[in-house]
């Protein structure tokens, strides 16, 4: 027996947008995403980039960039960037790889519709909607 499908209601929410970008020549230098997803909060989205800046980029950076990328992660260049968001002011951190590549990390605060059942966690759950019975 089939069971009636609730629904869904669209609720309005706000989140962050975090988008990694690669660019390279083997691409021609046109954007390619490496992470594209919406976070709940700014803390989520800066701490995605720190750990992104010290475990999976390091093995390309130069010592330059490496130093750089260390700073911003680990000895406060972060708390400007989160800062940025909080006013409602997107931000953006850029390192240049070896053999002439950068990657990019964008984050920018967002308002979105989510057609979601189950509310995230700290969200309203969204209000039930009346089914017609058979």
């Amino acid at each position: 027996m089939r069971t009636p499908l609730t629904p869904l209601r669209p609720v309005v929410e706000d989140g962050y947008r975090f988008e990694a970008l690669r660019y390279g020549p083997a691409t021609g230098f046109v954007p390619e995403p490496i992470v594209l997803r919406i976070t709940d909060t700014p803390q989520e989205a800066i701490r995605a980039i720190r750990i992104q800046l010290r475990a999976n980029h390091l093995f390309g950076l130069t010592p330059r960039e490496l130093t750089r990328a260390l700073h911003w992660s680990d000895q406060g260049g972060w708390v400007q960037a989160l800062a940025a968001l909080h006013r409602g002011e997107p931000c953006g951190f850029t390192l240049m790889l070896r053999g002439g590549r950068h990657i990019e990390w964008h984050v920018r605060p967002l308002t979105y519709v989510s057609l979601g059942t189950h509310p995230r966690p700290g969200r309203l759950a969204p209000l039930p909607t009346a089914q017609k019975s058979p």
